[in-house]
């Protein structure tokens, strides 16, 4: 699989700066409403996907470069067909098209590994795949959230909706 290099991140903000987080040249709300609630109708025609959220002991009164490289990091780690999007508060969240939750434990692995000398705390992961069972859009990410939160009670990892 070819995964993307942080040189597309900058790619994206110069062609839809309109789309994108100023802070970490990444995809910004909008984007990412726009992408997540396509992909949660393709759920419904049987297209799997994961939602990941990652934190990493940043919070809004981080330094830029350090939200923006930890944003980055993720990016680098991230296929090209995947969408990370910083949530505000260090948060970031990783939609992973075409993966079930194995899938997503293995990213979770490796954006571990690409945060491991720079992340200012401890990296944490909440999990959540959809399944034709989540009433709406809000229904997976308030599941990943609980997991993420779950994750970060416990001192780090990666915890499961």
């Amino acid at each position: 699989m070819k995964y993307s290099d942080s040189a597309g991140v900058g790619d994206l903000a110069r062609a839809h700066p309109a789309l994108t987080d100023a802070r970490t040249g990444l995809a910004n709300s909008l984007h990412f409403d726009l992408v997540y609630n396509y992909l949660f109708e393709a759920g419904d025609r049987g297209l799997p996907f994961t939602v990941m959220l990652v934190s990493a002991g940043a919070d809004d009164s981080s330094p830029t470069g350090v939200i923006r490289d930890i944003g980055q990091a993720i990016h680098a780690t991230t296929r090209t067909s995947d969408l990370v999007s910083h949530m505000g508060a260090g948060r970031f969240v990783v939609l992973l098209l075409g993966t079930n939750l194995q899938g997503g434990r293995i990213a979770a692995d490796r954006i571990e590994t690409a945060l491991a000398d720079s992340a200012p705390g401890s990296v944490c992961f909440g999990l959540a795949a959809y399944s034709d069972e989540m009433k709406d859009a809000q229904a997976l990410l308030r599941s990943a959230d609980t997991a993420l939160l779950a994750a970060e009670a416990s001192g780090g990892g990666v915890e499961f909706a």
